[in-house]
């Protein structure tokens, strides 16, 4: 006999006695109100169609009416079903994990049958006495299973609220439509995880990423190991707390810890449930419950939702916290870096382990893992080099690998290639990107270059030292993994640079070159949207910014940067203490940024000792001499602009000794001026734009300076 048959024929005893009871009860009823001829009871039910639904099957040929001989028959039915109870039956596992008693699994029955035979619900609303109640009440599980006052106390104490079958979540009450209703009437239905279980169906729950998602740091493995060892002793686990950013691989650890020991992985997100009309405890109890009858492990993602903004416990948190520690499997709460988890679980048994960034030689193993499942290849420079620039967790890495595959998969060529064929590092470093936290484009401007190093004008000490800085970032792998230097470097393994020059020298340019030549995105700090007047205002804005930047992978770009990082000065006053401290805890903030930072000033004698002496790279931005401003005025025109051959560059970068900037503004504006008249850039276009570049800074076009082109500026202003 299978076991879908086996599970059938202990139901079919168990409804058989029901069928009795239910059979008694009615023949009380008749007896005590003779209702036998009250065709109206319940409505619309008759007692034609109740005695046809009370006898239907064999059981009932042939029996008597009497009410004694039914109790006698039911309590035969209740022997027969005890001796053949097995271990394995889904409604005794049910009734040793619960530990319930035989008056509680009858009120269990009471109201399992009604999913089994809607013929339930009939009788149901009939000895209600009301064909819109087709449920079970306290009232009705009364007198069908309560014989004397003794058995009355039994059934009222397992029907209490705190009691097995509704704290477990075993039975759930229904709510009257009609107002408040006395105990007595009020109903109550099996919660649907128990209808499931117990009728065989599987519920199935979303699962996490594969088993190869996820390189487990010695110590991360160390504990899962510990942790299987507790399980396979059947000693009850803690709550396990696991700390680190989404993807990281906390739920991947749970996954296959559990697998390790034969169970499943319930997942369950807190934050979906604070959202929803029940709330977090109402809408936790249903997974509780699943988990104790499927005895699986539950994995609470986004626990953020237990905590206020101010990263206090909400309300509801220790209640919720309480409720796990009921029996069933392992629990997981999977918390972000900073949530204060020690507040909830200080009251329970719990234990932590920190899931980090994946190191350098880790990620690069990922990339490498990835790429091999999506059959696609890519030279190990290239690897080395997005192992190192874009520190993502693994969930991340293999989304970039899959959004790499489906690109390929695109490509015509993709149909004629190598069984494992190459794919553009370009494709797999703009999917690395695609990856990144987003959300530093809140508070800060993204700048999209378009600039390369043969644009950059520079002098040629100046460019080198550019150029060593985008070498610096591109080998840090180098010089921290493999050389070891991490261990020696108490701060962050960020990189620091300053730049430092007068307005329009190309400091923002060389920001940008390098970001392009590293394809990493550059945001540029508004410090407008930083810098606050009120006490504590800007360190909050700071840290949000390094908070958004720290899973961005991005260059940060603080122009201006001495209104920020100005000298701390004598503290003469409470404003000189408060300022004094955020420039400290930007300090602090800088320190262990573990990115990339570039600071941009016109004044760098401004910018506080204390941040010059951890700048990894200071560069001087001078402004350009008479040979480099040639270049510039030379190369800022695009080719397919047209060009007057009265253009004298020479002449412009003799006399004028202006920045790159300031070039670029007067090109553009004498553009403008040359589509209204005659589309050619000439002289006459240029020395105009020129003039009023100089009058918007205060100067006064003078002939001496202009010689014998004044004559083209006399109407120019």
């Amino acid at each position: 006999m299978s076991a879908a048959a086996r599970t059938r024929e202990d139901r079919s005893l168990k409804l058989q006695r029901l069928d009795v009871l239910l059979h008694r009860e009615i023949l009380r009823l008749r007896a005590r109100y003779q209702l036998s001829l009250d065709e109206f009871r319940g409505l619309y039910i008759s007692d034609e169609q109740v005695n046809r639904l009370v006898s239907q099957g064999a059981a009932y040929e042939g029996e008597t009416s009497a009410t004694d001989e039914l109790t006698r028959r039911a309590d035969d039915l209740r022997k027969a079903d005890d001796r053949r109870r097995r271990k394995d039956s889904p409604w005794r596992r049910v009734a040793e994990e619960f530990s319930l008693s035989p008056a509680e699994q009858d009120i269990l029955l009471l109201a399992f049958a009604p999913e089994l035979d809607l013929k339930y619900e009939t009788l149901y609303g009939y000895l209600n006495n009301d064909v819109t109640r087709k449920w079970p009440t306290h009232d009705l599980a009364l007198r069908v299973f309560a014989r004397d006052e003794v058995e009355r106390l039994q059934v009222r104490r397992a029907l209490a609220h705190d009691a097995t079958l509704f704290r477990s979540g075993l039975l759930q009450s229904i709510a009257s439509t009609a107002g408040r209703t006395s105990l007595l009437a009020t109903g109550f239905a099996v919660a649907p995880a128990l209808v499931h279980h117990l009728l065989g169906v599987r519920d199935h729950t979303p699962s996490g990423p594969g088993p190869r998602a996820v390189l487990l740091t010695p110590a991360q493995r160390a504990a899962v190991t510990g942790m299987l060892n507790l399980l396979r002793q059947g000693r009850a686990l803690p709550l396990i707390v696991f700390n680190g950013r989404e993807g990281v691989g906390r739920s991947t650890a749970a996954e296959a810890l559990c697998r390790e020991v034969g169970i499943d992985l319930m997942r369950v997100d807190l934050a979906a449930l604070r959202a929803s009309a029940e709330g977090v405890e109402k809408g936790l109890q249903a997974s509780l419950l699943q988990r104790r009858l499927r005895r699986a492990g539950l994995y609470l993602e986004r626990a953020e939702a237990l905590f206020d903004e101010q990263g206090r416990p909400q309300p509801d948190a220790r209640a919720v916290i309480a409720s796990l520690t009921q029996r069933g499997g392992p629990t997981f709460i999977a918390c972000e870096p900073g949530a204060r988890w020690q507040d909830l679980v200080s009251s329970h048994h719990a234990m932590s382990f920190e899931f980090d960034e994946p190191d350098y030689q880790t990620r690069l193993q990922l990339w490498k893992t990835a790429l091999s499942d999506g059959d696609l290849a890519m030279a190990e420079s290239d690897l080395e080099a997005l192992a190192d620039r874009f520190v993502l967790t693994p969930a991340q890495i293999h989304g970039a690998a899959a959004a790499a595959v489906d690109r390929h998969a695109l490509n015509p060529a993709s149909l004629d290639a190598k069984p494992v064929p190459a794919v553009g590092a370009a494709v797999l470093f703009g999917a690395a990107r695609q990856q990144c936290d987003q959300s530093l484009g809140v508070l800060a401007l993204k700048i999209r270059s378009i600039h390369t190093w043969e644009d950059l004008v520079l002098p040629r000490l100046t460019l080198q030292r550019v150029k060593e800085i985008a070498f610096a970032i591109k080998s840090r792998h180098v010089v921290y993994s493999e050389w070891g230097f991490e261990q020696r470097s108490a701060s962050g393994k960020g990189l620091k640079s300053l730049f430092a020059g007068a307005s329009g020298t190309g400091k923002t340019m060389a920001a940008g070159v390098i970001a392009r030549e590293l394809e990493l995105d550059l945001y540029k700090i508004d410090l407008s949207g930083i810098v606050s007047k009120y006490i504590g205002e800007t360190e909050k804005n700071l840290d949000r910014i390094f908070r958004a930047a720290k899973s961005s992978n991005a260059i940060l770009f603080f122009d201006e940067a001495d209104a920020l990082f100005g000298k701390r000065s004598e503290v003469r006053d409470a404003h000189d203490r408060y300022a004094n401290i955020e420039v400290a805890y930007l300090l602090q903030k800088i320190e262990d940024y573990e990115g990339v930072v570039i600071l941009a000033s016109n004044l760098s004698k401004n910018i506080d000792d204390a941040f010059s002496r951890r700048m990894h790279y200071v560069v001087e931005f001078p402004l350009p001499d008479e040979h480099y401003r040639e270049r510039l005025w030379r190369t800022m025109f695009p080719p397919k602009m047209p060009i007057g051959g009265d253009v004298d560059f020479q002449f412009l970068a003799r006399k004028f000794p202006i920045a790159g900037g300031d070039i670029r503004n007067v090109a553009l504006e004498a553009a403008f001026l040359a589509v209204q008249d005659g589309k050619v850039v000439t002289m006459r276009q240029l020395a105009r734009a020129l003039a009023r570049q100089m009058m918007k800074q205060g100067k006064i076009p003078s002939a001496m300076d202009f010689q014998q082109y004044h004559s083209l500026i006399v109407d120019s202003a």
